[in-house]
């Protein structure tokens, strides 16, 4: 038997509105778990948690947000400024990097990675 297929497109409609908006819902939650977290751990302001949900390094919103330049990230964290750079720039870290820059930077290494 099979279906009437206006009636199968408009359901198939209807789960594919309904999963956006899931989607779009689990993004806000965690959006929110991040800022409620973050803000109780670190006093970030939204607009650095923002920053880094839209894609934004965190190290650099962070680093910035700061007021700390790479050379003196790299002082505090004992990394060299140049390796901070390429972090920054999308470079792949180890769990090692990132609980050293979350010290110097004092959030939770959660946060960078």
């Amino acid at each position: 038997m099979t279906g009437d297929p206006q009636l199968v497109y408009s359901l198939e409609i209807k789960v594919l509105d309904l999963e956006a908006k899931v989607a779009t819902l689990e993004k806000t939650l965690t959006r929110l778990a991040r800022e409620v977290g973050a803000t109780e751990q670190t006093s970030l302001p939204t607009d650095v948690l923002d920053q880094i949900e839209r894609g934004e390094s965190p190290v650099r919103a962070v680093r910035q947000f700061r007021l700390m330049t790479q050379k003196e990230l790299g002082e505090r964290s004992g990394i060299r400024a140049n390796h901070i750079s390429a972090i920054e720039r999308g470079m792949p870290y180890g769990l090692k990097t990132a609980k050293r820059l979350s010290s110097a930077l004092d959030v939770p290494v959660g946060l960078l990675t």
